[in-house]
């Protein structure tokens, strides 16, 4: 674990002061920490950077809850020219979209190099290990970063995200080149980038999205939509992960028997703590749902399979396999997933429309890919 120093920001006006050294650092190691586990609606709680060698922690709750907030920062982070190391980043460029309006770019995900490079584990604890031999502790994985004061061995934690990452990015960057696969990261460096935002709101379809819902008849799903919209809501108000108040498999179980008593409710698969702080609401629920059933939303719409479609997807999938192996590298380097599912669903496009397909992709496969097609 680290015990590097680094400098705590915790004021607008200690931001301000980040922008000269960010803007001259050679590149910059970002990290962030969220509290999705622990709160109904996420936020960021804490960025971590390394400029050029120089350790901030940005206390990110300490200041505005206003998407400005990191201003000071949004022109270097969006600057392209300027390399930017992440592991994993889709998550923090998501978060970052939605919280703060900022657009990472010149992103270098080691992750993604690790991956295409066949590391067997690409987590940043092994890839870490793999290239400096240094053991990170994990017992900080889950986190609830969005308590204060936070834990000393914790913040200790967050800066190993962005101490050893410019060594690992050198290391693999330096690998990339001499596997030939600088084009193929730097596609999927750009994939990255463009990770959507979280959505913020509540989706009444994702309901259809809990295993077990397809096996409902329309009475009980209707139930299943009541507890849905109710779950979220009661969520909303304690401020708790829904999914962590009370699981889908719960939600199931209770449509399934609707209980409209303890009694019956008891025979329900729930945890105690649920039924001493939810039960009574439960049943209100359930019954209500029983009295005067909720509208129950459309569906998303399902796209029949076609088997001409699967047809193509089994001939693209097995000459990928072929070709990973005779050239000795990833499935997804040859081709990646999504060039395969919208090669296999629209076979007489231009390779320039396919998703992630690059000039070099297209010149050693082009022709191949069509006779498959």
């Amino acid at each position: 674990m680290s015990d590097a120093a680094y400098t705590w920001i915790t004021t607008l006006d200690g931001l301000a002061e980040l922008a000269a050294p960010a803007a001259a650092a050679p590149w910059i190691a970002l990290d962030t920490e969220s509290n999705s586990r622990f709160v109904y609606r996420e936020q960021v709680c804490l960025l971590q950077l390394n400029l050029g060698g120089a350790l901030y922690l940005v206390d990110t709750l300490e200041l505005p809850c206003d998407p400005s907030a990191l201003a000071p920062l949004k022109a270097v982070l969006e600057d392209a020219s300027k390399p930017l190391y992440l592991h994993g980043a889709e998550y923090d460029v998501a978060c970052l979209k939605r919280d703060y309006e900022i657009e990472l770019r010149g992103v270098f995900d080691t992750q993604q190099a690790a991956s295409l490079l066949g590391f067997e584990r690409s987590g940043y604890g092994a890839v870490v290990e793999a290239i400096t031999e240094t053991v990170l502790p994990k017992e900080h994985s889950t986190y609830d970063w969005g308590q204060r004061p936070i834990d000393a061995d914790a913040l200790a934690y967050a800066l190993d995200d962005v101490v050893y990452l410019p060594e690992v990015a050198a290391a693999l960057q330096a690998q990339v080149s001499e596997a030939d696969l600088d084009e193929e990261v730097a596609i999927a460096n750009e994939a990255v980038e463009a990770a959507s935002p979280h959505s913020a709101g509540f989706d009444p379809t994702s309901v259809f999205r809990i295993k077990g819902v397809g096996r409902l008849g329309r009475d009980k799903l209707a139930v299943l939509v009541a507890l849905h919209r109710w779950r979220d809501e009661k969520a909303k108000e304690v401020n708790c992960p829904p999914g962590r108040m009370i699981n889908n498999e719960a939600l199931i179980q209770l449509a399934k028997y609707t209980p409209t008593n303890f009694s019956s409710l008891k025979r329900v698969r729930l945890s105690g703590r649920v039924l001493r702080e939810h039960g009574d609401d439960l049943l209100d629920a359930v019954k209500a749902a029983i009295e005067e059933p909720p509208t129950v939303p459309e569906p998303p719409a399902r796209r029949e399979a076609d088997p001409t479609e699967q047809e193509r997807e089994k001939r693209l999938k097995d000459w990928r396999r072929r070709e990973s192996e005779r050239r000795k590298v990833t499935l997804q380097v040859v081709l990646p997933a999504r060039s395969l599912d919208y090669l296999k669903k629209n076979p007489r496009s231009e390779f320039s429309e396919v998703p992630q397909m690059g000039a070099k992709r297209t010149s050693l496969y082009g022709t191949a890919i069509r006779k498959l097609l």
